[in-house]
């Protein structure tokens, strides 16, 4: 079983793109960071990792609204495919037990920097950290897209029903076409959820797109820009 959905989009090489924040290290934990403020958005990335697609680029354009923005490399420069035959290993290899002393130096970090409410991003592998973070009581919003932690939880043996009844702030989902059923108007996470749950969906896209899509197709090009200003708009309605 695959986190992404089968015709996903696949790796995107955006490394023309000249980065705007800085690397940073707590212990042996690199993060990007980009902009400052009180307000901070922890933006957990894809199964592509640290440098994968348009996730700095995306990083940049949020902290340039007024935010700070985290980027942990949870993996430690490792990233893989979807394709990869070791692939759920490498799931199941990063429970939420595991990922907790990183979350812990990352919003340290923050506070140290002078972060007093905070928000999460999650793509793809990044949405099962949303959801967890999404229950710390300093968090105020959280955004998934093309969201996978329904697959993750399978893999992991976790409940995705009793990870939602922990959520305790404003949620976003975006969906692509080809998302988990649980992900859309009708699904558990509604059903659990109710209206702390926003639900927008991408029918025309396929999972991934936010980051990974070619930007050349019109298609492409418009619901990206969607995305964009849908988690904008959140974030400064919500923290």
């Amino acid at each position: 079983m695959s986190c992404c959905p089968p015709k996903s989009h696949s790796f995107l090489d955006n490394s023309e793109y000249q980065c705007k924040g800085t690397i940073e290290k707590v212990d042996d934990l690199e993060m990007y960071v980009s902009g400052s403020g009180e307000k901070c958005v922890i933006w957990n990335y894809d199964i592509f990792g640290f440098d994968g697609g348009r996730t700095r680029q995306n990083v940049d354009l949020l902290a340039s609204q007024g935010f700070m923005v985290i980027l942990p490399d949870y993996y430690r420069g490792f990233f893989i495919t979807p394709t990869d035959p070791g692939l759920v290993d490498h799931i199941k290899n990063y429970p939420y037990s595991k990922l907790e002393p990183d979350v812990n130096r990352v919003l340290n970090f923050a506070r140290s920097r002078g972060a007093k409410v905070f928000g999460s991003v999650g793509t793809c592998w990044g949405s099962y950290l949303v959801i967890k973070l999404s229950a710390l009581p300093d968090f105020k919003a959280g955004i998934s897209m093309h969201p996978s932690h329904p697959k993750m939880m399978m893999l992991l043996e976790e409940s995705e029903e009793d990870a939602y009844k922990q959520v305790n702030c404003k949620q976003l989902f975006m969906s692509a076409g080809n998302d988990h059923e649980n992900l859309f108007p009708g699904g558990l996470g509604e059903k659990v959820l109710g209206d702390k749950l926003t639900i927008e969906e991408f029918p025309d896209m396929v999972h991934g797109w936010a980051m990974r899509a070619d930007l050349s197709d019109a298609k492409n090009r418009r619901d990206v820009d969607r995305a964009v200003n849908l988690y904008l708009e959140f974030f400064k309605n919500n923290m």
